[in-house]
């Protein structure tokens, strides 16, 4: 097995894996645990992506944080589709905050039934990438999840700040919109 074998999903029977900790830890024990996997996970990711900028002859740089947004979100959702972890769609909910969204992504697992969202490896890997890049803290938020029933998973990005208002509101029952209306 190859080392960029080990980023991929196969290796990693991630809706399996979950359902084994939930039983063993419970909820939210597992969710911290696969967090923490990804963690180490979004370092490999973003060395991948560096050396992609250092193979590329065309780039001027070997820093993703030096690509243009476009190029930046270009890329790495190649490595993504290359490793077989689906597609993700980049969008700007609120200067410092984004959104990514999948229609595959390949920890979901629809067939589970999930009462909550369940791409906990995915938040920690974003975070170690994105946080990477932005030489800084980056939360990130799933607010949507195929594993739950919903048509996409959906991940946001952005401050701790402004994801834990967020996180609040959503818990207390407003819409996503209208929580990145009320960001100052």
């Amino acid at each position: 097995m190859s080392g960029n074998d080990t980023l991929k999903p196969a290796s990693l029977p991630a809706a399996s894996l979950r359902l084994a900790l939930e039983g063993s830890l419970g909820p939210d024990e597992a969710a911290k645990a696969l967090q923490d996997a990804g963690q180490e996970l979004g370092a490999r990711v973003y060395d991948r992506l560096a050396a992609t900028l250092r193979d590329d002859p065309t780039t001027a740089t070997t820093e993703p944080a030096e690509l243009d947004e476009a190029d930046f979100w270009r890329r790495l959702g190649t490595i993504f589709a290359e490793l077989g972890w689906g597609e993700l769609t980049f969008s700007e909910l609120h200067p410092g905050v984004g959104s990514l969204v999948s229609h595959d992504w390949a920890e979901a697992d629809p067939a589970s039934a999930a009462l909550r969202p369940s791409c906990h490896c995915t938040t920690g890997m974003l975070a170690n990438l994105l946080g990477r890049v932005a030489n800084g803290e980056v939360g990130v938020l799933e607010v949507a999840c195929r594993s739950r029933g919903d048509l996409e998973c959906r991940f946001i990005f952005g401050g701790r700040h402004a994801l834990g208002k967020i996180y609040s509101g959503l818990r207390d029952g407003a819409t996503l919109d209208d929580l990145i209306a009320e960001l100052v």
